[in-house]
């Protein structure tokens, strides 16, 4: 997904603002990066993997949120079940 086609689905999708850039992980696996969170809806949360390329894009409902601080928010999913969360 290109940047214009990330950007022309955020505006389309509704009222997202700018989150600060926080670091997304697995909460099972403190290790595994998911990517970086760059926006948030009522209810889902946008995660980018590589800002430049922008490899993979996620929309994740908030409710997988396990627990998060002011650099950190992990979340309660699989690996594998990354894939139903991407764009």
């Amino acid at each position: 997904m290109t940047k214009s086609e990330i950007e022309h689905s955020v505006n389309l999708s509704g009222n997202y603002y700018k989150f600060y850039s926080v670091l997304a992980l697995l909460n099972h696996n403190k290790n595994r990066k998911i990517g970086t969170v760059i926006a948030e809806s009522k209810d889902k949360l946008i995660i980018v993997d590589n800002m430049i390329k922008r490899e993979h894009v996620y929309l994740i409902p908030k409710t997988k949120v396990d627990h998060y601080n002011d650099k950190r928010m992990y979340f309660d999913l699989s690996e594998n079940s990354l894939r139903d969360y991407e764009m």
